[in-house]
């Protein structure tokens, strides 16, 4: 996991990005794939490539439950040397 300074900036501009670069192309590539073999299955297995590219990383990531994110804040913030003050709600 990542510390909260890092966690905010970091995952959204990584999943804006991605949004932006993967979804943007894919239209483009399914539409190149069945233009050019006239045929819906190389589009079927784009699509079947990318799922399994996602299962993969799914699988791979580390569980994180039962993790505090207090705690690993706490941990970034001694190891920066910042001020490890929470606000209590």
């Amino acid at each position: 996991m990542f510390p909260t300074r890092m966690r905010y900036s970091g995952v959204s501009l990584g999943y804006q990005v991605t949004s932006i670069v993967a979804g943007s192309m894919a239209p483009i590539i399914a539409t190149a794939l069945l233009q050019a073999y006239s045929s819906w299955l190389p589009v079927a297995i784009y699509v079947a490539v990318a799922c399994a590219v996602t299962t993969v990383a799914v699988v791979t990531l580390k569980e994180t439950r039962g993790i505090s994110l207090h705690d690993i804040d706490d941990a970034d913030a001694r190891k920066h040397g910042l001020n490890t003050a929470r606000v209590s709600n």
